[in-house]
């Protein structure tokens, strides 16, 4: 058994790890490379650390799962630019007309984003791809980082056991950008998965930065280099604040933008995220995670609304989460219609059995309050 002494070594030696200096070392000596991308990360994740570190309440647990994340992070960045350097021509891997999901958590994007990824000329982005971008894929259905992320899944939802129910991760199905965005440092999954309301200030100053954009831009060029569809299906919540810099380096991007009651998105988003803390810490406050995210969401709403004003509102079909859930196959043919994408017989039957195979509840009912994260109807709507 070990004493408080050798407890208290070890949390300062797991806490160490969470410092820049040390993480690049290690990214560097794992993989013998050094050109990360530039250096624009580094400010972004010297602020994650400090929040990590000082404000997270990290459990041992916790501090190792977060410096293993940030070292996947940083070995990918090298392990990119390496690919880029092997083979120049990704730069020139063009990018046409990509359909976007925006929505607030919890509002039908994943429901949408998969039924949009039947679509047999859709290109996608893999939950396999995400984690492990690098080097460019050449199949999408025979790789060896499916493996790997199917261990990696299997081992996370065991810190999590909650997670399946609020949100099943498929390593062979689509994903969100944020799998891709975290690798500049600059994205809100942070948040989701811990306290860390320091970082949070810093970010809502910088998500629409064009330069976090275009390195995003440039995986989605690596990935599509040898596998590519006709258009891209993409999706995150994180495109809503940062939608000025998602329209400046994707100025023909096709958007839909999904819509519900935000008394019926905060509390789910909460409990996802409540899911998310307690895999990494063992003093969660739910109250603290309500009045973070019901402040957070009413500043991706008002970004997201002055952005729209002054752009073209062609690029824009709305969807009520009502109307998805109820007429799913008709609310997609719409979208295709407006925005000008071929819909075909194909994708249609793709779509009915998908449906069929994924009925609502598939990994059990999520349930959650609006009391219990300290939040009231009436905040919702303020």
């Amino acid at each position: 058994m070990s004493t408080p002494n050798q407890k208290n070594s070890l949390n300062r030696s797991l806490f160490a790890a969470l410092s820049v200096d040390t993480l690049l070392e290690k990214a560097v000596r794992q993989t013998g490379l050094t050109d990360f991308g530039g250096d624009a990360f580094l400010e972004p994740l010297g602020v994650l650390l400090e929040s990590l570190r000082e404000e997270a309440g990290l459990s041992a647990l916790g501090a190792f799962i977060m410096s293993q994340t940030m070292l996947r992070l940083l070995t990918n960045r090298l392990l990119i630019e390496k690919a880029f350097a092997d083979d120049p021509s990704m730069d020139d891997t063009p990018i046409e007309r990509p359909l976007y999901v925006l929505g607030f958590p919890r509002t039908g994007t994943t429901f949408l984003h998969n039924l949009l990824a039947c679509d047999p000329n859709a290109r996608w982005l893999h939950l396999w791809e995400g984690l492990y971008p690098a080097p460019s894929p050449r199949s999408l259905v025979d790789d060896p980082r499916i493996e790997q992320v199917e261990k990696w899944v299997a081992a996370f939802e065991k810190a999590a056991p909650r997670l399946p129910i609020a949100h099943k991760l498929e390593p062979r199905g689509p994903e969100e950008c944020f799998w891709l965005m975290e690798h500049t440092f600059a994205d809100l999954i942070f948040e989701l998965r811990a306290y860390v309301p320091g970082y949070a200030k810093w970010l809502t100053a910088h998500e629409a930065d064009v330069d976090i954009y275009r390195y995003y831009r440039r995986q989605l060029q690596m990935l599509g280099t040898h596998c590519r569809g006709r258009h891209w299906v993409l999706k995150a919540p994180r495109h809503l604040p940062g939608l000025a810099g998602l329209l400046a380096v994707f100025p023909d991007a096709r958007i839909v933008q999904t819509h519900r009651d935000p008394a019926a998105v905060l509390p789910s988003l909460c409990s996802l995220c409540e899911i998310l803390h307690s895999a990494v810490s063992d003093k969660v406050d739910k109250h603290a995670i309500g009045a973070h995210w019901s402040e957070r969401l009413k500043w991706n709403l008002q970004k997201a609304r002055e952005i729209r004003a002054g752009a073209r509102p062609e690029q824009f079909f709305d969807v009520r989460y009502e109307d998805l859930v109820a007429t799913p196959i008709a609310t997609v043919a719409r979208i295709y219609d407006y925005h000008g994408y071929e819909y075909t017989s194909r994708f249609e039957a793709n779509m009915r059995s998908w449906l069929t195979g994924n009925r609502q509840h598939k990994h059990g009912v999520h349930r959650y309050t609006l009391e219990e994260y300290g939040i009231d109807v009436e905040q919702c709507h303020s």
